[in-house]
């Protein structure tokens, strides 16, 4: 263990958010994710293991971070071992700001996401953009920054969007051709389809929000809408963080249930090693 952590953190790193070890999926270590964030270690334990006390223990003498998190997913716990836990921190990536809460168990930042909203930046000049699911707007902030006419955000969750206000705000990205609405999305589908056709539209759904949305169900429900809110040049990024969901599987709801066909796949970051997120392009078949 000793061996692998030096490993680790011996990763050049440099502001931008970078994680450094991906255990989701592994057989090694499947409990354990690792992030360096500037001047924090930002160090996730999903499960309980026997290693847990030997991997704090090694982290408190590490001199490259001043600041050590520590964030235990299955008791919803989260202390520092070194420094502080910073009220106001950013994670940083390609020069885009976005607001940290280390005490959410969603933090607030995505970086399996990275190259997925890099291709939105490089395909939204002068497009009408709609971000279902937005959280903390993410691919809004890349949406703006590749100068898209407008962009529509929704989500239920008003303190996220709050956050993805502030996020547009920070990064000099906010004026009124962006738009937050609170809506619950499986509730508002005819509100959605009265804000007209979109040039790309963006799902990203979580994968089991009791109570709002349980991906395995719920997700179909969109896709069959989309024809209502798309044209013959709307392009379509969906997304989906399910293990279970395999990619043919996920194409062929797609494909089976709306206008659209299978284009590209965009890929993680190397760094997320066996990630079950899936971030895949569609055009219009009757293109």
């Amino acid at each position: 263990m000793k061996e692998f952590l030096e490993k680790i953190l011996n990763t050049p790193t440099n502001e931008e958010f970078k994680r450094l070890y991906h255990g989701r999926g592994e057989k090694t270590y499947p409990f354990l994710t690792i992030d360096s964030i500037n001047e924090i270690l930002f160090v996730q334990f999903f499960e309980k293991n026997n290693l847990e006390e030997e991997i704090i223990e090694f982290l408190k003498n590490t001199k490259k971070y001043p600041h050590i998190i520590i964030k235990k997913r299955f008791t919803n716990e989260t202390f520092a071992i070194k420094g502080e836990i910073p009220k106001i921190y950013y994670a940083i990536e390609n020069n885009i700001k976005f607001k940290l809460n280390f005490y959410n168990q969603n933090i607030g930042y995505f970086g399996d996401s990275k190259n997925a909203r890099k291709y939105i930046e490089t395909t939204s000049t002068n497009k009408r953009v709609l971000n279902l699911f937005a959280y903390t707007c993410g691919f809004s902030l890349f949406a703006k920054k590749g100068n898209a006419k407008e962009v529509i955000n929704i989500d239920m969750s008003k303190s996220a969007l709050s956050i993805g206000m502030h996020n547009h705000q920070i990064n000099n990205l906010y004026d009124k051709t962006i738009k937050f609405l609170p809506y619950n999305i499986l509730k508002s589908l005819k509100k959605i389809e009265n804000l007209g056709k979109f040039d790309i539209i963006i799902i990203d759904p979580p994968t089991h929000q009791k109570g709002s949305f349980i991906a395995s169900k719920d997700y179909i429900k969109i896709i069959k809408k989309l024809n209502n809110i798309s044209h013959t040049n709307t392009t379509l990024l969906a997304c989906i963080n399910d293990p279970k969901i395999k990619k043919k599987e996920f194409i062929n709801l797609i494909e089976n249930n709306s206008n659209y066909k299978f284009k590209e796949k965009i890929s993680p970051p190397k760094e997320y090693i066996n990630s079950s997120l899936k971030s895949f392009i569609f055009s219009p078949k009757f293109i």
